[in-house]
């Protein structure tokens, strides 16, 4: 009987196909910047500890001081075009954060603020017009510590596109 307890909540989230909560395959840079070489984006970091060796797993390298993405099956990277046009600067800070936004047609941009624990600090939707949009984000009064601040932008009629970024609080 109590095997048949147990098989039956195990049969269930089989079934149901339960997932984790996943970021995918993505990187997060707190120091550093992007560059594109050729058809590829590279991330590059600063910072990096001497003992990091370089790791591979199916369709994804990760080197000291380069971020590499990943590849998809044709060999061609899954570039965004919203990373293309935000900026989120100065990183680290200490008053203020700028989220500046470049756009060639009318949208909304929308962020979020959490800390670490996923709890909402700040959020904030607007309209962006056609040009750029640079969005002040005051965080002078948080503590020192690492922030996560996700932006999602709506630009016309295209699919809405999320990005996130970890920014570090100093005094």
């Amino acid at each position: 009987m109590k095997r048949t307890i147990l098989l039956i909540p195990l049969a269930l989230a089989v079934s149901v196909n339960i997932r984790a909560q996943s970021i995918g395959p993505a990187t997060l840079n707190a120091t550093g910047g992007t560059a594109v070489i050729g058809s590829n984006e590279y991330d590059w970091s600063v910072g990096e500890m001497t003992m990091v060796s370089t790791f591979t797993a199916t369709g994804i390298i990760v080197t000291q001081g380069i971020l590499q993405p990943a590849q998809s099956a044709s060999g061609v990277a899954n570039v965004s075009l919203l990373s293309r046009q935000l900026q989120v600067f100065p990183n680290p800070a200490t008053s203020v954060v700028n989220v500046q936004y470049s756009s060639q047609v009318q949208g909304t941009l929308t962020y979020r603020l959490m800390d670490v624990a996923g709890k909402v600090i700040a959020e904030r939707a607007m309209t962006v017009s056609p040009g750029t949009t640079t969005e002040q984000v005051n965080v002078s009064e948080l503590a020192c510590a690492t922030y996560m601040l996700e932006v999602t932008v709506n630009a016309g009629n295209a699919t809405p596109e999320s990005i996130s970024y970890k920014i570090q609080k100093l005094k």
